[in-house]
């Protein structure tokens, strides 16, 4: 099995790479089935708990890795459920479909979702795939979001003009400049490079965000 693990990963299957998590077998006895007729939330941890990968944990959610190619993103509190909501939607979104991670699977209360796993994306990747430093990006997106949502309390990033005008001939970049304009998402976790990660699509690696669930909305009604 790890040998397997070992192989996919060469091949640059989705697979979102967890600092000795190549060590341990991936479990066996999990079904989304059983998972699925579970009726508490504590029944959901401890069966997740006792079968997964634990990936992350926050102040919403709770990660879990279920094989190489899916996450499932488990609700903690009604921010978490919020957010779940949030991918669960805009994953289906043509417009978006390029820059986010899939989901495969949802709860219709928002209590989990099953996404698509992508590997850890290092800023020397994200230049490789993308053609721009993180930092460019960063200050490109930050003005970007500083011109469609004006503020005297926040600053532009200095930034080659001819930079960012070539910037709007990227389809990631352009897609993104999308993404904030129209969807009201703060500028704050786009400019997280961990909001980020690789997976294969049409047979080569592509840059997607992995952690989309905190819009506007979302912000003003849980976290201030």
């Amino acid at each position: 099995m790890k040998n397997l693990i070992k192989k996919r990963l060469e091949e640059s299957l989705n697979f979102e790479l967890i600092e000795g998590l190549i060590d341990e077998d991936y479990p066996t006895n999990f079904s989304m089935e059983v998972f699925k007729g579970l009726k508490s939330f504590t029944q959901r941890v401890k069966y997740c708990e006792e079968n997964l990968k634990r990936i992350s944990s926050g102040s919403s959610r709770i990660v879990y890795m279920i094989d190489n190619i899916k996450v499932l993103k488990l609700a903690k509190n009604k921010k978490g459920l919020a957010q779940n909501e949030i991918e669960a939607s805009y994953s289906k979104y043509h417009d978006l479909s390029d820059i986010v991670a899939h989901t495969f699977d949802y709860n219709e209360d928002n209590l989990w979702v099953e996404m698509e796993l992508a590997r850890r994306v290092s800023k020397s990747d994200f230049k490789r795939i993308v053609g721009y430093s993180f930092e460019d990006y960063c200050a490109a997106i930050n003005n970007y979001y500083n011109d469609v949502n004006p503020s005297k309390y926040r600053a532009n990033i200095p930034i080659d003009k001819e930079i960012v005008t070539s910037m709007w001939e990227n389809e990631f970049v352009y897609d993104i400049f999308n993404y904030i304009g129209n969807y009201g998402v703060p500028v704050g976790d786009l400019k997280r490079l961990n909001s980020y990660g690789i997976v294969n699509r049409g047979g080569s690696d592509s840059i997607v965000l992995i952690d989309f669930g905190l819009t506007n909305e979302v912000y003003d009604s849980y976290y201030k």
